[in-house]
């Protein structure tokens, strides 16, 4: 038997779990689930013969034969611009998993528990974005490393040396960037409506509008320039943890658990 100052002792030795330890847990549940699913892993496939077939029909015809120095350009641009869309066809997949972290989870009815925890709003937000996201990161990281070797194995490991150094690294920055922002509304609507279907009919308009703004960002950088890119992968990660964080601050959780 548990003497008073044996429970006294236990209760002081506990220590709350920090607010970064919170969103971990959340994140890393979340991760786990997503993962286990069927159509998860049927994706994951698919983004390892995609990037081939993106090869064999958009790129090859830029790196045959001899090129030019102007042509060596424009099979750079060219290269750059399917990698960046080698590594955001994987990143829908967070809008997917981000549009039942709570419509989806509150109809199984497996919401309330945590939300009668004493996890802030903003720390659920971020671990159910984290969770949407890291799966997505990983299928896109897949994906973009299968098209670089695919690029090497049958062009030749030079013609990577074609992809411009700059413009490179503001895509790969860029892919995170677009997954958090996808991820953050996508979760924020699914806050905010009753059903998981709904969640995903709202998220996948705001897709198609985030497609056609990246395009038109590619081709803006081309003309404005590097600098001109750099600041709209910037305001795009500001932008998504704004959003999240004011999202969070204004949701009525007393209101949505009233609800279930």
């Amino acid at each position: 038997m548990i003497s008073n100052t044996q429970n006294t002792t236990i209760r002081s030795e506990y220590k709350r779990p920090g607010t970064l330890e919170v969103i971990w847990l959340i994140a890393w549940r979340q991760i786990i689930e997503s993962l286990r699913e069927r159509s998860t892993l049927t994706m994951s496939a698919f983004f390892l013969v995609f990037p081939l077939a993106m090869v064999l029909l958009t790129v090859r015809p830029a790196l045959q034969g001899h090129l030019t120095p102007q042509a060596a350009s424009l099979a750079g641009f060219l290269m750059a611009f399917y990698l960046l869309f080698a590594g955001l066809m994987p990143c829908t997949s967070a809008v997917g998993i981000a549009s039942g972290v709570f419509a989806g989870e509150k109809e199984r009815g497996c919401l309330t528990p945590l939300l009668a925890t004493s996890a802030s709003n903003t720390a659920i937000f971020a671990g159910k974005v984290l969770g949407a996201v890291v799966p997505a990161l990983m299928f896109a990281s897949i994906s973009i490393l299968a098209y670089l070797a695919e690029i090497a194995l049958l062009f030749g490991g030079d013609k990577l040396a074609l992809l411009p150094l700059g413009l490179t690294v503001l895509i790969l920055l860029l892919i995170p960037a677009i997954a958090l922002f996808a991820a953050g509304m996508a979760s924020v609507i699914s806050s905010r409506v009753n059903t998981f279907q709904s969640a995903q009919h709202y998220s996948s308009l705001i897709l198609v509008v985030i497609w056609f703004g990246l395009f038109a960002l590619v081709f803006a950088a081309n003309a404005l320039g590097l600098w001109a890119f750099a600041l709209a992968v910037a305001a795009i990660y500001a932008l998504a943890i704004a959003f999240i964080v004011v999202s969070a601050v204004t949701w009525r959780r007393e209101e949505f658990m009233a609800k279930q």
